[in-house]
């Protein structure tokens, strides 16, 4: 495995460990996650777009874990993991609470390696309707 495929591998486990401990009611990971410029665009399936910050977005998954009793799920399809030095992209879709049932969401996700840790510095969320 080359270190391209290392970093990869370990930008993957950095999101699988974000939902994972948000999946299980330990938001305080989105603090160490989310990078404090953090920037988050959604587009909603009424073609709104809803711009949030690192705080907002907290707030948003915090109140939605709040509403499920602590269950947000995790499912997720990963469908490319790119690193590039210490930036890196994922896209994934994700089936969750936080955008209601019935719905899927599709991410690009970009990330810094910043004070020796993956960071999220913007997430653009698409939601759609489950195919």
């Amino acid at each position: 495995m080359s270190r391209t495929d290392d970093q990869a591998t370990a930008v993957k486990a950095v999101i699988e460990r974000l939902i994972e401990n948000v999946s299980s009611n330990t938001a305080s990971i989105l603090d160490d996650t989310y990078h404090d410029d953090m920037t988050v665009i959604m587009l909603s399936p009424e073609d709104e777009a809803i711009v949030l910050d690192k705080q907002q977005m907290t707030e948003t998954v915090t109140k939605t874990l709040e509403q499920n009793n602590g269950a947000i799920g995790t499912w997720a399809r990963f469908h490319h993991v790119s690193v590039n030095g210490d930036t890196a992209h994922v896209l994934l879709s994700r089936r969750n609470e936080l955008t209601g049932p019935n719905q899927q969401i599709t991410l690009g996700i970009d990330l810094v390696n910043q004070d020796n840790r993956w960071q999220i510095t913007r997430e653009v969320i698409v939601t759609r309707p489950v195919s």
